[in-house]
């Protein structure tokens, strides 16, 4: 939705927090988890804190993305800032089939945001 949108706020985590909030007519959502196949970059991951989401799964970590181009700003801060950490958010990484699947879904689309 990134390049469709020409909005670099669209990425897949926040339209799914924004479309939570709205079919619940809620900014938290406490009760609920979310997915994603690669790590969030700072932006969703600040956006998954600030609704209280209580889980966050993710199926390869930002530096998969880094290496197909994405600024290595996005694995910096989550590790060097020690945000996971300070959340309260329980956070994973997907295993067995859900890792499967994550690493499939990225593979299929990740040609979709090679940088130049």
């Amino acid at each position: 939705m990134v390049l469709r949108n020409t909005d670099p706020t669209a990425h897949a985590e926040i339209n799914a927090i924004r479309e939570a909030c709205q079919k619940l007519n809620q900014i938290y959502l406490d009760d609920c988890e979310i997915y994603a196949s690669c790590e969030p970059c700072p932006m969703c991951f600040g956006a998954i804190h600030l609704s209280k989401i209580k889980r966050l799964v993710y199926g390869v970590k930002a530096e998969a993305a880094v290496a197909i181009g994405f600024n290595p700003f996005i694995a910096d801060v989550l590790r060097v800032t020690g945000c996971y950490q300070k959340s309260k958010l329980e956070i994973k990484k997907a295993d067995g089939a859900g890792a499967f699947l994550a690493e499939q879904v990225f593979e299929k689309t990740k040609g979709k945001f090679l940088m130049s």
